[in-house]
């Protein structure tokens, strides 16, 4: 059995930029998180489980205490979205602005298309304008149908999280 190894371009590329937090309690970038866990599961899947993780970062960025405060950082993120994923997965997808928008956008533009369309002849140009209507309202939902896939896959992948966040994480600088 083989640890699985990822090679990070820098310290910064695994954090959130945006939190305010410090190094140590800064959650994982999602991309980071995706490649970690993507990675972790196509390792489980070949029926070698993989026994670590082993991160190798630039040996330049290399710090007197970084090693111990990216580790804690990426036990923390784990365990985190091992509850998440188990208790709030839902709520992480229909609770963003853009999600309740989109769904308050799709209803709209499909009465707006109902109205429209209630009466006309088939083929005349208000079904075509109804029909314009009907492509927005799926339209403003591909952003919540991304959310909920994500958080959905991420719900699957609790016990990823969950192994991970136990795993022995081994920090290489080259």
């Amino acid at each position: 059995m083989a640890a699985v190894a990822i090679r990070v371009p820098s310290v910064e590329a695994l954090f959130d930029a945006w939190s305010p937090e410090p190094l140590a309690r800064r959650p994982l970038n999602d991309e980071a998180r995706s490649r970690i866990v993507d990675a972790w599961i196509e390792a489980s899947k070949r029926k070698r489980h993989p026994d670590g993780l082993e991160l190798t970062l630039p040996a330049g960025e290399r710090a007197e205490g970084l090693e111990q405060s990216i580790l804690a950082a990426i036990r923390r993120d784990m365990e985190a979205m091992r509850v998440d994923a188990r208790h709030h997965w839902i709520r992480r997808a229909v609770a963003p602005r853009e999600s309740r928008i989109g769904f308050l956008v799709f209803i709209s533009a499909l009465v707006v298309a109902g109205l429209i369309d209630y009466g006309s002849e088939e083929g005349s140009l208000s079904t075509m304008l109804s029909q314009t209507f009907v492509v927005l309202a799926w339209v403003a939902l591909w952003g919540p149908a991304y959310r909920l896939m994500t958080s959905a896959s991420w719900r699957l992948g609790r016990r990823s999280f969950a192994e991970i966040a136990e795993a022995e994480i081994e920090i290489r600088w080259a």
